[in-house]
């Protein structure tokens, strides 16, 4: 079958494009598509089969853990076992933003999507295509980077079709992707944070 590349202005969201790339994903399919810093790859985080089908697309370790992506800060609560106070103010200061946090995931977030020692990255993205799929999928939407594992993330459309062929059910063509950075990365499932990898966002080293 021949690859399914849909354009989209990823600051001005088309309905039918973000419709067509949530039924895809609720349909069990991963896509991909541009999120606030490079080329994702999507699927629904509460669907472990694709979750499992992406990491084998990346040939990515299942141990690792993958960063999902929310609307709202809100949706925490329902994902993780609770947020500590410097994941709060972490998420009053850089959300909306490029900053990807790991809590303790809540019993409901089935095993493929969870990370080492039953935890989950969660990320809430300044960016209008990542959350009008998000709310059209009604949930969070895993979004690792568009790459095999080790290698560097896709900045274009016809780069994810290169690597990844016929084995993705959508692509939307965002445009080149202008970020230079991964989303930063911390740990806060010991109540403190811990950097884990510097990104787009200098956290405060006072926090």
């Amino acid at each position: 079958m021949p690859i399914k590349i849909r354009k989209i202005d990823p600051d001005h969201p088309e309905k039918e494009m973000v419709d067509l790339c949530a039924e895809e994903i609720l349909r069990g399919g991963c896509v991909s598509f541009l999120t606030d810093t490079f080329y994702g790859l999507g699927c629904s985080l509460m669907d472990g089969a694709a979750v499992e089908m992406i990491f084998r697309l990346k040939h990515r370790p299942p141990n690792l853990a993958t960063i999902s992506l929310i609307s709202d800060p809100g949706s925490v609560e329902a994902l993780t076992l609770g947020a500590p106070q410097c994941a709060e103010t972490l998420m009053r200061r850089y959300w909306p933003g490029p900053l990807s946090i790991i809590f303790r995931a809540s019993p409901l977030i089935p095993a493929p999507s969870r990370g080492p020692e039953d935890t989950i990255a969660l990320r809430c993205p300044d960016h209008r295509l990542s959350r009008a799929l998000i709310e059209a999928v009604g949930g969070p939407v895993v979004a690792t980077s568009a790459n095999r594992s080790g290698e560097h993330p896709a900045r274009t459309s016809d780069e994810v079709a290169r690597i990844f062929g016929n084995q993705l059910g959508l692509i939307l063509d965002c445009g080149k992707a202008t970020a230079t950075k991964p989303s930063t990365l911390v740990d806060v499932t010991s109540g403190q944070v811990r950097m884990l990898r510097e990104g787009a966002v200098d956290i405060d080293p006072s926090l």
